[in-house]
């Protein structure tokens, strides 16, 4: 599962050359931050659980076995130190409820936001995005911006393939709703 490249990486890495893990970081970090700052809303404490993971990541590198793509292991060790750091914290995560809708309405969200202007839409998601709970972000995150398979996302959060679906069904259900309520833009829905 693991790509050619993050092979070679690992096995420079394991051979003894530190240098070769910055690889891993210029490659990876940009995402083990949204998905460590979707879970703790916070950008200091983001950036220190993605350094912390990091450095779990090379301290555990001769135990990663391969059997899913390293992304997706490094993303479970960010997860779950994201939600330790949360836990920590006693965080309280704001959370929508959900509005009764059709399957079809939801859908809808994706061709009523091509309305709208490409830079107001990306603000207007990450605030819904804001809205959601940390796990319902992440998922989100993973298979949006990841563009991760739904087993991969249940591998990092460590939940079933179905429970994931219901989740992301959930959340898109919620960012509906949020949507709607923050612009007024399905009135003819």
């Amino acid at each position: 599962m693991t790509s050619q490249t993050d092979k070679e990486y690992i096995k420079r890495v394991l051979d003894g050359n530190t240098n070769a893990f910055s690889y891993f970081v210029d490659t990876y970090q940009n995402l083990a931050f949204t998905v460590a700052i979707r879970v703790l809303k916070d950008r200091e404490q983001a950036e220190d659980v993605v350094q912390d993971a990091f450095i779990k990541c090379y301290h555990s590198l001769a135990s990663f076995k391969g059997d899913s793509k390293f992304s997706t292991w490094l993303y479970r060790i960010v997860y779950h130190s994201a939600l330790d750091k949360c836990r920590k914290n006693d965080r309280n995560i704001l959370s929508e409820t959900i509005e009764e809708y059709s399957y079809d309405q939801v859908d809808d969200v994706a061709n009523a936001l091509d309305i709208l202007e490409s830079e107001e839409r990306v603000k207007l998601v990450k605030d819904a995005l804001e809205r959601l709970e940390a796990e319902e972000q992440t998922i989100v995150t993973l298979y949006y911006f990841d563009d991760l398979s739904i087993k991969e996302i249940a591998e990092v959060v460590e939940i079933s393939a179905q429970n994931v679906k219901i989740k992301l069904f959930r959340a898109r259900k919620k960012l509906f709703t949020i949507l709607k309520n923050k612009q007024g833009l399905y009135k003819n829905i």
